[in-house]
């Protein structure tokens, strides 16, 4: 799923300021409840601010009652931290099929499962690379892209998202 949240020049440190309370703040709410933050956006959209939380279950897959319980839940704690000085709409979503990989568990989770690389620096000559993943280190992922292994050092990932298979 694509984003549809624009950049926007609002005080991006109090963006990211705002960005880095929810995972910390609501994601421990979240884990509590028995689920996984996967993402957070936070962002203007057709002149409205979104605040969006992508939710799944540990174990996968998250109905849309689950995501309607936990928002309910959410909206209440942002109530009273009330970390964002203006109005905006929450949304909480099903990372879906093509979820960003964003931790090392997440990637140590889709083992064996290609993936889309965007990348700070290339590597191999491109940002963007699409290869399986092999294994995780501590500081990188071991991919394979036509017979070829190399690693990606989570440090040079800017996003990686599952690629859908049908």
């Amino acid at each position: 799923m694509k984003s549809g949240l624009g950049p926007t020049f609002y005080n991006m440190e109090t963006r990211e300021n705002i960005i880095s309370l929810v995972e910390k703040e609501v994601g421990k709410v979240i884990e509590n409840m028995g689920y996984e933050l996967v993402d957070v956006e936070y962002g203007k959209e057709r002149g409205t601010w979104v605040l969006r939380l992508f939710v799944d279950r540990v174990e996968g897959g998250i109905t849309l009652r689950e995501c309607e319980s936990i928002s309910h839940v959410i909206s209440l704690l942002l109530d009273e931290l009330d970390p964002i000085p203006h109005s905006y709409n929450l949304e909480v979503f099903s990372p879906g099929l093509d979820r960003v990989l964003k931790k090392p568990k997440d990637f140590a989770r889709y083992v064996g499962h290609k993936v889309q690389f965007k990348l700070k620096n290339p590597i191999k000559g491109s940002k963007n690379i699409k290869a399986t993943i092999r294994e995780v280190v501590s500081s990188a992922v071991i991919v394979e892209r036509e017979m070829e292994i190399f690693s990606i050092p989570f440090d040079n990932i800017l996003k990686a998202r599952l690629e859908v298979e049908l």
